[in-house]
């Protein structure tokens, strides 16, 4: 008992909802998928993509460690946190939960966090805003990130679009997620997500989207 209790104790300061209070706001962006060596250029790791192609156009090009955890930053920047969460999708919030603890015990910011995945039900080349206390829709990663984070987050969701045939069933689903991205929508990704998600990561910087709930 004495173990959940401590447990539970050391938790609540993640499970927090981020709200405007008189601290600089820190904003680690962090994205979700499955490991590189397997599955680099998936679908579901889109979110991967995108912090890899930030990390390499957008000036994230160096390390900060926080405890042991390292994230990519912008010195222009030092108020953005890039993170690539390593691991399974579906183990998502496990992961997750230590270098996040990290950044919120850092007593002189007001830390937001932002989460990058895939979403099946917008098109490739869009992205969208969900606020904090969304529901995670089915997504077994937002899922995994609510049951040890909580729902303090914003989503970012990047649009992959679904399978051509049209069918929904798990295992075409599975297999589109797990499918790589062929050269073109690589492409798109890099002419017109990237951008998208630099420009709303400086839009977070002034304050906007970064404190809405539900």
């Amino acid at each position: 008992m004495l173990n959940l209790l401590q447990f539970v104790r050391s938790s609540s300061t993640v499970s927090r909802i981020a709200s405007a209070n008189d601290k600089p706001v820190l904003i680690m962006v962090a994205s979700i998928g499955n490991p590189e060596a397997q599955y680099h250029g998936t679908r579901h790791s889109v979110g991967h993509l995108v912090i890899q192609k930030l990390s390499q156009d957008s000036g994230y090009s160096q390390i900060k460690t926080i405890d042991k955890y390292k994230f990519k930053t912008n010195p222009d920047y030092p108020d953005v946190l890039l993170y690539q969460n390593p691991g399974f999708m579906n183990t998502s919030g496990k992961n997750l939960l230590k270098p996040w603890k990290s950044v919120v015990a850092l007593s002189q910011w007001n830390p937001v966090l932002v989460i990058l995945h895939d979403e099946l039900d917008i098109d490739l080349g869009k992205i969208r805003v969900r606020k904090q206390n969304s529901s995670p829709r089915g997504h077994n990663g937002l899922k995994s990130i609510q049951q040890h984070i909580g729902k303090g987050y914003n989503a970012v969701q990047i649009g992959i679009g679904r399978d051509p045939s049209g069918n929904k069933d798990s295992n075409t689903v599975a297999n589109y997620v797990l499918g790589k991205f062929s050269a073109e929508e690589t492409q798109r990704l890099d002419d017109d997500v990237v951008p998208k998600i630099a420009a709303l990561i400086q839009e977070m910087r002034q304050g906007k989207h970064i404190f809405d709930t539900l």
